[in-house]
């Protein structure tokens, strides 16, 4: 059965991202044009507007499409009653370390620090549609160790700067210094995402 009109604007809004999103990561944000996106997808300028009324919109889009799948994995580890806190902190560790620094979405982090000056609508997608339910999803894990006394009470804040800065000192590293031969020699991610994951295992286990 032939999918509806809804169905295959949505397919090719999706379509339109992911190709956008190999443009930016290749030409960066001012290097790539409306018209060259359009060429690349095969439409006319017309209809890509009609998708995204502007630049700013449609790499909003692919930065806040791209971590889509990282929450729906830290969704389902909360619901998860399998893991205890604990395990569900490193696993949402792990996730985040695919998501911002080996994903082809997660190598945008300077673009997205770029253009957020110009455009503040794009920082503010960003922080509404990943930042923030990110957060509140590790939250929920932090609550469930901490009322269970399996974890130890923490600032919030503090507890979510030091999961968060690290990794993305990572992603910004990497792409700073992406052109090095000896790369993962200089920032090897597995190593570093384990050593965090460890940290903040034994930070968050001294229960008080």
């Amino acid at each position: 059965m032939p999918g509806t009109k809804e169905s295959t604007s949505t397919a090719r809004r999706i379509e339109i991202v992911e190709i956008a999103t190999s443009l930016f990561l290749e030409n960066g944000f001012a290097g790539t044009s409306m018209s060259a996106v359009a060429n690349a997808c095969g439409v006319t300028k017309a209809s890509l507007y009609h998708h995204f009324p502007g630049k700013d919109d449609l790499f909003a889009a692919c930065i806040t499409r791209g971590y889509a799948s990282a929450l729906d994995d830290l969704e389902a580890l909360v619901e998860t009653s399998e893991l205890k806190p604990i395990e569900k902190l490193e696993r949402a560790i792990s996730t985040l370390y695919d998501s911002i620094v080996a994903s082809p979405v997660g190598r945008m982090s300077p673009l997205i620090a770029e253009v957020s000056r110009t455009f503040p609508s794009v920082a503010q997608a960003f922080h509404q549609d990943y930042l923030i339910p990110q957060q509140a999803l590790l939250g929920r894990i932090l609550d469930e160790g901490t009322d269970t006394g399996q974890l130890r009470h923490l600032d919030r804040e503090v507890f979510f700067h030091i999961v968060f800065g690290p990794i993305v000192t990572l992603s910004l590293s990497r792409e700073m210094f992406a052109t090095f031969d000896d790369l993962d020699e200089h920032f090897p991610v597995e190593r570093l995402k384990e050593g965090h994951s460890e940290l903040i295992a034994t930070w968050l286990r001294g229960v008080e």
